[in-house]
């Protein structure tokens, strides 16, 4: 059985020609390239809006992480090129530390 349904959508003539593009570019099937296109911008999508709530103090670095589908170390790395400094105190840090390593 196929896992694959079918969308119509109206889109832009420059989302066409993006798609058309990077068909070309990839020597991939028009599908394939707005698949592609799709998948990396929904992790863009997701690393945005958790980096976002994390800011926010929202939400924590590992909840961030997990929504956004990376590592919490990865999630770091990005809060730290977003210019997101943490409110954690280094003791928190390490008592987080402990209770991963005893988990």
């Amino acid at each position: 059985m196929s896992k694959k349904g079918f969308i119509g959508a109206r889109i832009d003539k420059d989302i066409i020609n993006s798609i058309d593009d990077t068909a070309k570019e990839d020597n991939i099937d028009k599908t394939t390239a707005l698949i592609n296109l799709i998948r990396i911008g929904r992790k863009q999508y997701l690393l945005e809006k958790y980096l976002k709530l994390y800011r926010e103090g929202r939400c924590s670095i590992d909840r961030a992480a997990e929504k956004a589908e990376i590592t919490v170390s990865e999630m770091m790395e990005e809060a730290v090129k977003a210019g997101i400094r943490s409110s954690e105190t280094t003791e928190e840090y390490k008592r987080g530390l402990k209770l991963l390593e005893h988990s």
